[in-house]
C-alpha cells in the first residue's frame, strides 16, 4: 500500500511536536489502566456497532477516532475489503474478548502515551492505512477524551497485525517494546521473535499493497 508520506502521523518530531500531532494536550495525564481497559472496551464496541451499521451501505469508518469540537468522531476510509475483514472479524478483534489481553493492550497504550514520539514511530503506518485527512468525518456523539485518538490506533494496529499472524508478542516487538513484557524463561529466543516479526511485517505490507492496487483498479 502506498503511504500517504503528507499523513500527519507519518513524520516524529521532538516530543512537543509528537504530542501535538497526536492532540495531547501539554497538561495531558496517562489514565490509569482500568480507565484505558474500560475505554479500550467502550470504543471497540462503538465502534463494531458503527461498522455493522453501515454494513449495507458500503461505507467503511476508519476505527481511529478523533476529536472534533469536544466531540468523538471518525472519517470514512477507502480500504480494501481484506482490511476491513482483518480489522472487524479476525483473531484480533477475537483475542480483545479475553480480559488479559485487554489488560496488555491497555498496558501498552499507556506506555506509548508516555512516550509519544515512539509511538508515532511505532504506529504511523497504521494510521497511514485507515486514515485521509480529506476524508467525510462523522460525529459519534459522545465525548472526546485525548487518549482516545492513540488507544484506538493501538487497537487498531493490533488487530492489523494479529489478523496478518503475527503472535502477541511479535506484536509487541514491532511497536519496539519486546524488553517491557520478554520473558526468557517461557518465550522464544528474543532474536527469533524480532526475524519472525520483520518477515510478517514484510509479507503483511505486501498482501496490503497488493488489495490495493486491486482495489484501485477496480474503482
Amino acid at each position: 500500500m502506498s503511504p500517504h508520506d503528507s499523513h500527519p502521523l507519518s513524520e516524529p518530531g521532538s516530543d512537543a511536536e509528537a504530542r501535538a500531532k497526536l492532540h495531547l494536550p501539554a497538561s495531558f495525564e496517562i489514565p490509569e489502566t482500568h480507565v484505558l481497559e474500560d475505554d479500550l472496551r467502550a470504543t471497540l464496541l462503538h465502534t463494531l456497532h458503527l461498522h455493522k451499521a453501515f454494513a449495507e451501505t458500503g461505507i467503511v469508518c476508519s476505527p481511529i477516532w478523533e476529536g472534533h469540537a469536544g466531540e468523538a468522531a471518525v472519517r470514512a476510509a477507502v480500504v480494501p475489503a481484506e482490511v476491513v475483514r482483518r480489522h472487524y472479524e479476525g483473531p484480533g478483534v477475537g483475542a480483545l474478548a479475553d480480559g488479559e489481553v485487554v489488560s496488555m493492550v491497555a498496558d501498552i497504550v499507556g506506555m506509548l502515551l508516555a512516550d509519544p514520539v515512539g509511538a508515532l514511530k511505532a504506529l504511523g503506518p497504521t494510521a497511514q492505512l485507515w486514515s485521509s485527512a480529506d476524508a467525510p468525518v462523522r460525529t459519534l456523539e459522545t465525548p472526546y477524551k485525548p487518549h482516545l485518538g492513540v488507544l484506538t490506533l493501538v487497537v487498531a494496529d493490533f488487530n492489523r497485525k494479529v489478523g496478518a499472524g503475527f503472535t502477541e508478542l511479535e506484536w509487541i516487538a514491532s511497536l519496539g517494546l519486546i524488553d517491557a513484557f520478554y520473558d526468557p524463561a517461557i518465550d522464544p529466543p528474543g532474536e527469533q521473535v524480532l526475524v519472525a516479526m520483520r518477515a510478517k511485517t514484510l509479507a503483511m505490507c505486501a498482501a496490503e499493497e497488493d488489495w490495493m492496487r486491486a482495489l484501485q483498479a477496480a474503482g
